[in-house]
């Protein structure tokens, strides 16, 4: 069958995707074969063996604090969220938060997730032939009921194609039936679903929360009857707010919307990572949409109608999920968290809340206006979180292009007392390349933020400004969505002009590479064509083109070569009478009202916000289920920190040492991972945890020595300087209750004060399995010979720096250990090694290892390394 196919295929001149598909169904003929045969799991131990090859191996480890495991028992409905980016991006987005939270809420359902390998994760699955699977199960994604991708950017698109094709399934929905999973997909990129849509069995449009579970009951009720994939597909395109590509024709989808948030559960339990993610904080939405309508923001336009969660609510949010998950941080979140109606308010009764517990306040963005008089006062109060300002345009007359109003008058004051206040630290967005910019709107930059950095310095503050600028790019749903983009040419010359002449002590100028500024416009304003130079991108090797050091220009250009497609074709001028790609799907706001919007910005005029009641400006809101939702104004309360700080100041406070042990998978987490993880467990435990003065005070946590990754140990000692009474028992009794799998408290002591310096062992002992790897003799032979020469020379990296050092002088003792097997036979072979400082330098077990006995990668990987004392 195969031979007929391919001689039919090749009779006929076939597009690249066309050619892919072929591909793509021959690779996977046998797939469907396999599915049959149900693999439960993915082999975690050799999985887990190879980790410490990778660069961050902890985000590979998952079982962190709050994830889920259900009973395999209980499971009816397997569903995986699939983010297309690595996990520090994913696991700080709130939306998988929300999602991972309201599916496994639901009965009969078990829903887990999985990232997007790094380079070098993607190289051993591939190199050792194991799909890819989920983290809190090792299932491979190919045995899931549903798998659910997270699109909040176009140019993740090619990972969302490579983390199929790890998994063995293939890319194109007409290639998948019944025995494989459904795969679907959501976000903000999905308002245009035309360039993937033939790679999604169904997209969502628009809020989650309550399709979410339609779409569970639906396939349950289709998995049990056992039909045909077109059942379960004709039964998802009569969901609201669900686009099924395969069956559409021509019909208006319209978005779907969760008209009340204070509805609709939020999680109180998130998940909190071991390593540091991109946002490394308590996110609490607490409004979704804008009031502003800027005309070029998409976020602005398809999130509509502006709604808020209630005051009590998001308390109520915020002090149940402190107590679950320890952060040191929160965030307020909302696109203009200066317009929650009740800002001012809210912020200073969670101060007043979280002063004591030394929580600090941050927000995404703020419009200058909100920041004049309580809220900088307010946020100061624990930490100087930082501020970012996004003018977006630097003259009067841009922003009235882009509908963005900003008093320059207002904006200084706002800074003068950011500056009063001792904020050293300040982030500006812009845009270039805005409809009708001029070079005034480029000079207007470089003014604004000289004289930013003047007055900072004429209040004797010298703040580090950083100006960001991102090229603009058309979205849809936008009263911009019928401009061009700038060409290539266009944007390296404004780029030129403003490195030019943002050159000045204390600024700092970053910009993104134009030519992924061009891709992500192609891919906003694409149509199906693109499918095809999708495929033929990923088969060349593109992954993760949103990071500039793995974007491939060179690629990207070969596929839209192979494809006849020019990108500027889609980054062009457009008219009103042209039919869009996205025309069909329904935001709730006409085309004519983004037409005239887009004529009055062109004409510098400006447009009201939304407002609460009537308001039919964009006809979106109906007056009665869909319209603008402000929650009820919160009263201020009393301050209350005056006299908490007099509490702090009459406590004197105590010191503890810890002994514990870092057994199993969390030996991964690194040095750092394990300080957050440690502090975050003591505020779980409610700890009172004693803090430095200063700008940034930090809890007094001091580790003996750093362990190295991968490495397991069976005594550590780290000190803990505390408030209040506790005793030793109690404190170890609290910790360990809150610390994850693999570390125990085994130890705890009240010290003296001040603390009695650590001993800085000079020598550390560990104990190495060798089982598998060498022969007793090769082991043997091998130490001998190491130990017979004079000098052993090794190049280290420390800090981003290279050495060379000799480590036998590092070397006290290796010796070969082992123990008889009842029925004879040698077992269990090891090395005792035990290394020492010398004049300053030290050496890890590993690279002790790999010198003595001539270990190389995977076989380095799997020694597995107990730090006995």
């Amino acid at each position: 069958m195969s031979k007929s196919f391919l001689f039919t295929c090749s009779q006929r001149k076939l597009t690249v995707g066309q050619n892919y598909r072929i591909f793509n169904n021959l690779r996977y003929l046998d797939q469907r074969e396999k599915c049959s045969l149900k693999i439960d799991r993915v082999d975690g131990n050799e999985l887990k063996d190879l980790i410490s090859l990778v660069s961050k191996p902890v985000r590979y480890l998952g079982r962190e604090i709050n994830s889920v495991g259900k009973v395999p028992s209980g499971v009816r409905l397997k569903f995986c969220l699939a983010f297309p980016d690595v996990y520090e991006v994913g696991m700080s987005h709130l939306g998988l938060q929300i999602l991972y939270h309201i599916l496994n809420s639901k009965e009969g359902v078990a829903c887990e997730r999985v990232f997007a390998p790094w380079i070098d994760m993607e190289k051993i699955l591939r190199e050792k032939d194991i799909p890819l699977s989920s983290l809190e199960s090792s299932l491979p994604l190919g045995q899931f009921d549903i798998l659910g991708f997270s699109l909040q950017y176009e140019l993740c698109y090619t990972n969302v194609l490579n983390m199929l094709d790890l998994s063995r399934i293939p890319l194109f929905s007409k290639d998948r039936d019944e025995r494989f999973p459904l795969v679907i997909a959501g976000g903000p990129a999905a308002f245009n679903p035309e360039p993937v849509a033939e790679i999604f069995d169904a997209i969502v449009i628009g809020d989650g929360e309550e399709v979410v579970l339609e779409i569970c009951d639906l396939t349950l009720r289709w998995k049990e009857s056992q039909g045909k994939k077109g059942d379960l597909l004709t039964a998802l395109a009569r969901l609201d707010g669900v686009y099924v590509p395969a069956l559409h024709q021509g019909g208006a989808v319209r978005k779907r919307i969760v008209p009340d948030l204070n509805r609709v559960p939020f999680p109180t339990c998130p998940i909190v990572p071991y390593m540091k993610v991109v946002h490394d904080r308590l996110n609490v939405e607490i409004a979704r949409g804008c009031k502003r309508g800027c005309r070029f923001c998409e976020a602005g336009f398809i999130y509509r109608p502006y709604r808020e969660r209630d005051p009590e609510v998001i308390r109520e949010l915020l002090n149940a999920s402190l107590k679950r998950t320890g952060y040191e941080e929160i965030s307020l979140l909302s696109l203009s968290a200066g317009d929650y109606s009740s800002i001012g308010p809210l912020l200073s009764s969670l101060m007043d809340r979280l002063e004591s517990k030394r929580v600090a306040v941050s927000f995404p963005s703020l419009r200058i206006e909100s920041i004049v008089g309580q809220l900088a006062g307010e946020v100061k109060r624990v930490r100087k979180t930082g501020f970012t300002i996004a003018p977006e345009a630097a003259t009067e007359r841009l922003r009235k292009v882009i509908n963005k109003e900003l008093d320059e008058a207002i904006l200084f004051e706002g800074l003068r007392e950011l500056f009063a206040m001792g904020w050293k630290n300040l982030k500006l967005y812009f845009m270039i390349g805005l409809p009708t910019e001029k070079e005034e709107d480029l000079k207007g930059i470089i003014d604004l933020s000289r004289r930013i950095l003047s007055l900072g310095e004429r209040q004797r503050i010298y703040p580090q400004i950083n100006v960001s600028v991102s090229t603009f790019v058309p979205k849809p749903h936008t009263p911009f969505q019928w401009e061009r983009q700038l060409s290539l040419e266009e944007i390296k010359e404004r780029h030129a002009y403003l490195k030019e002449n943002l050159r000045r002590k204390n600024v700092r100028f970053k910009w993104q590479d134009p030519h992924l500024s061009l891709l992500e416009g192609a891919f906003s304003m694409g149509d199906r064509n693109l499918s095809g130079v999708l495929a033929e991108a990923h088969r060349l090797g593109c992954r993760f083109d949103g990071w500039s050091d793995q974007f491939r220009e060179d690629l990207w250009k070969r596929s839209f070569e192979k494809a006849g497609l020019e990108r500027s074709s889609y980054t062009r001028q457009k008219t009103l009478e042209e039919t869009l790609p996205w025309s069909f799907i329904e935001t709730g706001i006409g085309a004519d009202f983004l037409w005239k919007e887009y004529r009055k910005g062109l004409n510098e005029e400006v447009s009201p916000s939304c407002t609460a009641g009537d308001c039919r400006l964009c006809g979106l809101c109906d007056g009665e289920k869909i319209g603008v939702r402000e929650g009820p104004r919160a009263e201020p309360e009393p301050s209350k920190k005056t006299e908490r700080k007099a509490i702090r100041k009459k406590d004197l406070g105590k010191k503890f040492r810890l002994t514990f042990v870092k057994q199993g998978e969390i030996r991964f987490v690194s040095h750092l991972e394990l300080a957050h993880l440690f502090y975050r467990s003591a505020k779980r435990a409610g700890v009172p945890l004693r803090y430095s003065e200063g700008f940034h005070p930090m809890p007094r946590i001091i580790f003996e020595k750093a362990l190295p990754v991968g490495v397991e140990s069976l005594r550590e000692i780290l000190d803990m300087e505390l408030e209040g009474r506790i005793s030793p028992m109690e404190l170890a009794e609290r910790l360990n209750q809150t610390l994850p799998e693999g570390i125990k408290i085994v130890e705890a002591k009240e010290v003296l004060f001040p603390f009695p310096s650590h001993s800085s062992p000079l020598r550390s002992v560990y104990r190495i399995s060798l089982d598998d790897l060498l022969s007793t003799e090769e082991a043997q032979s091998k130490l001998k010979k190491a130990r017979e020469q004079e000098e052993l020379f090794i190049l280290q990296e420390r800090k981003g720096k290279k050495r060379r050092i000799d480590l036998l002088p590092l070397i006290e003792r290796a010796e070969l250990t082992g123990k008889k097997k009842e029925s004879g036979g040698r077992a269990g072979l090891a090395m005792e090694l035990v290394l020492r400082s010398s004049g300053g330098k030290t050496a890890k077990p590993l690279e002790a290892v790999e010198a003595l006995l001539g270990l190389r990668t995977e076989a380095l990987a799997r020694c597995r390394i107990v730090k006995l004392e």
